[in-house]
């Protein structure tokens, strides 16, 4: 009877004494007197096998700690094997896991099975439920465990930690006592080091497979061509939007140089050889039969010692990058034909003409006063046409700088002239790809442009300004004006070759005050639509309102009839509309229209003078005699409206 079975029965029977209490290891100690107050049987152990099922499940749920640690069990059986010992992987709660084992311990011992459960509840105190509880190896000898049926062996145990710290399993090698080794905990505990890092090592290495896949995932989803290049400038990866960008197919990217493909030598050079970023640089790609203009971004990569390992490269369609600034800027037409308000007959007839043509891809010319509404039309016909989906662009020739038109319309390259901006700038022509540009007040276009935009229009392609190459456009062009066309190109303000280009189909919007039974319509139209705005009721017309209204010339058409319900929305609030709530010149028009046909009157005269004076190649004498008036009276007129034969 060795010393460690005394101690052992001593204890379970009567308690030890101070002196072989100091004998004791710390941790057997301790197991001991936990089982000896919970009055566990010291004779017998108690067997506890888990229902298949459960066992399953707890297999599936630890089959990365089986799958990793198994190669490991082996080794480690290999080196006690035919010595009548087992290796056993336990789970956190000491379930077995897997068991390599003599056949005559197997046989001998059914308790090293897959299901059985090795705590100290079960088996009182082993090396497998001291790890449990303490965490640490340990090995138990024999009589140290507390049950007297398990004397016959030593169990040598360690926990096995996962990537956080936490235990996840345990490791445990048991078998005859008197064949153990002393090195035995030891190997133990140097397989659960091995275990430990391969854990580590898959976790780490799953991690960087679910980082790629994340950031492929996200890759593939942006909206942006994505170009990754190594530090030899070969790319390495493409999202499928750089693949359509570029027109190539997946398989055919690998190793491809980024120079063959964007043919900038000096960026691609700056990017891997000096560390340079590139931002928002512009340029005209053509590759794989595509031609394409594209914005190009990109930056180097560094590796640990800052040196230069590749790079990054974002590219943009130019078109796209255009259709968001449109959307971002609201460039799209928001009137249609249902907008445009009035049953006369007139305004019927020249909205059924602007029907008829929508779907055309003909320039139009829209002729009217200030106010009529051409660029309601405009945007009525933009919207009933098979450029719908496109942009709707509109820019007043009247009321940008001459200096300035030609690089608004048709844009500008970097450098092209003091203050342009870096980088350069697209025109309104390329903004307007695919959409209607809507050129309003056309006859306050200088000369030079309307050369610019006649070449424009004839080649459907724009050079920037400062530039070279010629970007291809497909825009329907739409332009207005509140004078007489013909007349302009007759004094020679206006280009008689893009008259004629533009003036495909020609519509004279109606002025209101031709529009029959309109003026009221359009007049409760706005008090609706002003009195809901401001919140007021919505009120009436006293009679003598009615009879103002209808009376008054409207110069400024149906932009001053709006102007005038809204006024008189906000002086009545919510009252009947009086005469005292309108402008003073609707309130008594009868003058206002005297002179308005005065004005009429004198400009019937004046285009009548020009015409006949120029049948007759301005000789005085015929036109006097044709107008039925004396040459001094003609002379007198020519004075008063400024008029000269034109050159």
């Amino acid at each position: 009877m060795g010393f460690e079975y005394q101690v052992w029965e001593d204890f379970v029977k009567c308690g030890l004494n101070t002196g072989d209490k100091i004998r004791v290891n710390p941790s057997i100690l301790a197991s001991w007197e936990r089982c000896k107050k919970r009055g566990q049987n010291y004779r017998e152990a108690i067997s506890l096998q888990l229902p298949p099922e459960i066992i399953e499940q707890r297999r599936e749920a630890y089959h990365r700690l089986i799958k990793v640690a198994k190669p490991f069990l082996e080794e480690l059986y290999g080196f006690v094997k035919g010595s009548g010992f087992a290796v056993v992987l336990l789970d956190k709660d000491t379930c077995i896991l897997e068991v390599l084992g003599d056949e005559e311990l197997l046989d001998k011992d059914t308790s090293f099975r897959i299901g059985e459960i090795w705590n100290e509840e079960t088996k009182g105190t082993n090396a497998m439920g001291v790890v449990q509880v303490e965490k640490k190896p340990i090995q138990v000898y024999a009589a140290e465990h507390y049950v007297c049926n398990n004397h016959e062996i030593t169990c040598s145990a360690a926990p096995i930690l996962g990537v956080d710290g936490e235990m996840i399993g345990i490791l445990d090698v048991s078998g005859n006592s008197a064949k153990v080794h002393k090195h035995t905990l030891g190997m133990v505990v140097a397989a659960v080091k091995a275990i430990e890092n391969e854990l580590r090592l898959k976790a780490a290495s799953a991690e960087i497979i679910k980082s790629y896949h994340n950031l492929n995932a996200i890759i593939k989803t942006i909206s942006e061509g994505i170009i990754s290049f190594d530090e030899n400038g070969s790319i390495t990866n493409m999202n499928p939007v750089a693949l359509n960008i570029l027109n190539m197919q997946e398989e055919n990217y690998q190793s491809k140089s980024l120079k063959r493909i964007i043919k900038k030598d000096k960026i691609i050079n700056a990017i891997l050889d000096n560390g340079q970023s590139i931002v928002n640089h512009e340029f005209h790609l053509e590759y794989n039969h595509k031609q394409v203009r594209i914005l190009f971004t990109a930056h180097p990569i560094l590796g640990g010692n800052k040196e230069i390992c590749g790079g990054v490269a974002v590219i943009r369609e130019l078109k796209e990058v255009h259709r968001l600034v449109n959307q971002m800027v609201g460039a799209r037409a928001s009137f249609t034909f249902e907008d445009i308000i009035g049953d006369s007959e007139k305004l019927q007839k020249c909205i059924k003409i602007a029907k008829d043509i929508a779907d055309s891809t003909s320039s139009v010319i829209l002729q009217g006063e200030s106010g009529t509404g051409k660029e309601m039309f405009a945007q009525a016909i933009h919207n009933a046409s098979n450029f719908r989906r496109g942009p709707f662009i509109a820019i007043n020739c009247g009321a940008l700088p001459r200096d300035l038109i030609e690089s608004e319309l048709f844009g500008y390259e970097e450098g092209a002239f003091t203050g342009a901006r870096l980088g350069g700038q697209a025109g309104k022509f390329e903004l307007a790809n695919e959409g209607t540009i809507f050129l309003d007040e056309i006859t306050d276009m200088p000369l030079d442009t309307q050369v610019a935009l006649l070449r424009v229009l004839q080649e459907k392609r724009v050079v920037r300004i400062g530039g070279h190459e010629p970007v291809s456009i497909k825009v329907r062009v739409i332009a207005a004006t509140n004078r007489n066309l013909k007349e302009e190109v007759r004094k020679g303000n206006f280009r008689d070759d893009l008259f004629y280009r533009l003036n495909v189909i020609n519509i004279d919007v109606v002025p209101l005050r031709e529009r029959e039974g309109d003026i009221l319509l359009l007049a409760n139209y706005f008090l609706r639509k002003y009195s809901n705005m401001l919140g007021y009721s919505v009120a009436k017309f006293e009679p003598q309102v009615v009879k103002a209204l209808e009376n008054y010339d409207w110069p400024g058409n149906v932009r001053e009839l709006a102007n005038a319900m809204e006024r008189a929305v906000n002086l009545a609030k919510g009252r009947n509309i009086s005469l005292e709530h309108l402008p003073e010149g609707i309130q008594a028009p009868g003058e206002v229209r005297k002179n308005k046909r005065i004005s009429r009157l004198q400009k019937s005269e004046e285009e009548i003078i020009l015409e006949t004076l120029d049948s007759v190649g301005w000789n005085i004498s015929q036109g006097a005699s044709i107008l039925g008036i004396a040459r001094n009276t003609l002379y007198r007129k020519l004075e008063k409206y400024h008029l000269t034969e034109k050159k």
